[in-house]
């Protein structure tokens, strides 16, 4: 897991690499819990958010030979159990991620991910620590 960094090396991170997401019309900052659908099988709630992460391969995760090591993300949306992000290069379903947020690191797995455009993919990822898949 990362460690925790300061505000300001965070705000280094974030300056150290460009944003190349392409975002969609339809993306927009909405603030706030989301409304779900009876067809989402959802434990918790997920609130709606807007700022930026550093993502990074978790060290045990495979790599596809055009991904980046590192990159920055955009975080669409948190729940108690996992968080939308939405990044300009694809992720793939187990993929071990680690997120550093603006206040947080936290170790995630891809669950889902949806191509909205060539360079924007929505990536859902499910918090390690809430994975039954991790033992836990």
């Amino acid at each position: 897991m990362l460690v925790k960094y300061s505000q300001q090396s965070f705000e280094q991170l974030i300056e150290s690499l460009t944003m190349r997401i392409q975002l969609t019309d339809s993306l927009h900052s909405q603030r706030g819990a989301t409304h779900t659908t009876p067809f989402e099988l959802r434990g918790s709630a997920r609130f709606s958010c807007c700022g930026e992460c550093f993502a990074s391969f978790a060290a045990d995760s495979f790599k596809m030979p055009a991904q980046e090591l590192q990159s920055l993300a955009i975080v669409r949306d948190l729940s108690r159990k996992g968080i939308g992000i939405i990044s300009h290069q694809q992720w793939y379903p187990e993929h071990g991620i680690e997120l550093q947020l603006e206040n947080a690191s936290e170790d995630a797995r891809v669950a889902r991910t949806r191509r909205l455009t060539p360079w924007c993919y929505e990536v859902g990822l499910i918090l390690v620590k809430y994975d039954p898949r991790e033992g836990i």
